[in-house]
């Protein structure tokens, strides 16, 4: 069932849930079933992420397709989220496509020029009933060797004050020491941020780069109003792991989609383990 990511957030929020948004790797559809079926198992919101850099290779409205024919046949509400946008035509041609939820990312921007995009992006979508997430605090790939990681991104709550007096965005990313793929050392994850932020506003927020946060840290931060956790990293590198499995112990006869099948299932079982870690089982 297509929605868009406002309901799904704002009721997250009241009951101190988060929304899972998973990353689909461009489209892919062994990806995508899996979520919506694990989703549907577990009565759950689901947001089903697209990041462009992943979509090069089948199209952004590949991507956008095969989401809502997916988001089609199941019954719990499913929302088609635009991850890291970055410019207003890559928003607009989203919009035309049919996302129903778009992230635009300003967050390497100074704050005033990130506020000022923000709101031409606010203004665009919610034209079209779709509401906008936000960034402050630039949320790098994780690279430090040991010790505390990605700590470079935490983000001045005074900057957060700022920005928010300039745009009013429907939900907030913002940098708490979080990082794009595996940590390769221990995530210093700053809870004191959304802490400070729950105190200056009360729209929800987000918390990407979840794949190797401790799951208590992650549970905490969920306390403290994040309603949306993003995974991508955990999710992409199980699928290659079961295809291979599906490749070397299936005795598939050249047959790809009992390939696809395989790993589509087992992947599910990794879907269902992060709707438990969101606690948005049952909500939908």
């Amino acid at each position: 069932m297509l929605t868009t990511s406002k309901e799904l957030l704002e009721h997250a929020l009241k009951e101190k849930y988060a929304v899972p948004a998973i990353n689909t790797q461009g489209g892919t559809y062994d990806i995508i079933m899996a979520i919506c079926k694990a989703a549907e198992a577990k009565k759950s919101p689901i947001i089903l992420a697209h990041y462009v850099l992943t979509g090069q290779y089948s199209g952004d409205d590949w991507f956008a397709e095969v989401a809502r024919w997916c988001a089609k046949r199941v019954s719990v509400p499913v929302a088609i989220h635009l991850d890291h946008g970055d410019s207003f035509e890559l928003v607009a041609r989203s919009l035309k496509y049919g996302f129903t939820s778009i992230m635009y990312d300003g967050s390497s921007l100074p704050v005033e020029e990130n506020a000022k995009n923000t709101n031409e992006i606010i203004k665009m979508c919610h034209a079209f009933n779709v509401p906008v997430e936000a960034e402050i605090g630039r949320l790098l790939p994780s690279s430090l060797e040991g010790g505390k990681t990605a700590a470079d991104n935490v983000v001045d709550i005074e900057d957060v004050k700022f920005f928010l007096s300039l745009c009013s965005p429907d939900s907030l990313a913002v940098g708490i020491g979080n990082a794009h793929g595996f940590y390769k050392g221990t995530p210093y994850i700053q809870l004191s941020i959304l802490e400070q932020c729950r105190k200056i506003t009360d729209i929800p927020l987000v918390l990407h780069g979840c794949t190797g946060i401790p799951d208590k840290t992650v549970k905490k931060a969920i306390s403290l109003g994040v309603s949306k956790i993003n995974f991508g990293t955990l999710v992409r590198h199980k699928y290659v792991e079961y295809l291979k499995e599906g490749i070397e112990n299936l005795d598939h006869q050249g047959h790809i989609w009992k390939i696809s099948q395989y790993a589509s299932r087992k992947l599910e079982k990794v879907i269902s383990d992060i709707i438990d870690l969101s606690e948005s089982a049952g909500r939908a």
